[in-house]
């Protein structure tokens, strides 16, 4: 009979110390070669013109952006607008951003709700007349070329006339 030896190891435990000291030496190589290549290096010669500062450069524009020319006629009166949206509400009328909103509330400009579209032929409109007012309103918003005619000749484009009011009242 044999007696057991309770300090004795066996040979699996020693193949598991071993296996666990190979996969901790690779883990540290692996991140001493790849993690090494993850950290920028600096430049060794900083030439004073390469530098740039932030005050450079422009500012992005926050709000729409675009020129449209508004001729409005009603009976014996007419007047011409002219709006210029550079993005910024801090300087752009307040018509900049209504106009800005409307759009985007229609879905944007390739949207059929947007508020320069032409009414579709298809629509059926009711033929009671709002009033001799018509707005010719040419230009372009946020890159897009606008030119359309809105009248106040049937319910449709009176809807029209009443979405595009920033632009068919006096500007302030």
């Amino acid at each position: 009979m044999s007696k057991l030896n309770p300090h004795r190891r066996s040979p699996r435990s020693a193949g598991i110390a071993l296996l666990a000291s190979l996969c901790g030496a690779g883990a540290v190589g692996y991140l001493l070669v790849v993690g090494t290549s993850l950290v920028p290096l600096a430049p060794e010669h900083a030439v004073e013109s390469e530098v740039s500062t932030v005050s450079e450069l422009s500012p992005v524009p926050v709000g729409p952006v675009g020129r449209i020319q508004v001729h409005v006629t009603d009976r014996a009166q007419a007047y011409v607008q002219n709006l210029t949206c550079e993005g910024s509400s801090e300087t752009d009328p307040a018509a900049c951003a209504r106009l800005g909103d409307l759009i985007q509330d229609a879905g944007g400009e390739d949207s059929s709700s947007n508020p320069f579209a032409e009414v579709s032929e298809d629509a059926v409109c009711t033929d009671k007349e709002y009033g001799p007012q018509e707005a010719l309103i040419t230009g372009v918003w946020d890159g897009v070329e606008i030119e359309t005619t809105v009248k106040r000749t049937d319910s449709c484009e009176e809807a029209r006339w009443e979405r595009l009011r920033p632009l068919t009242e006096p500007l302030a």
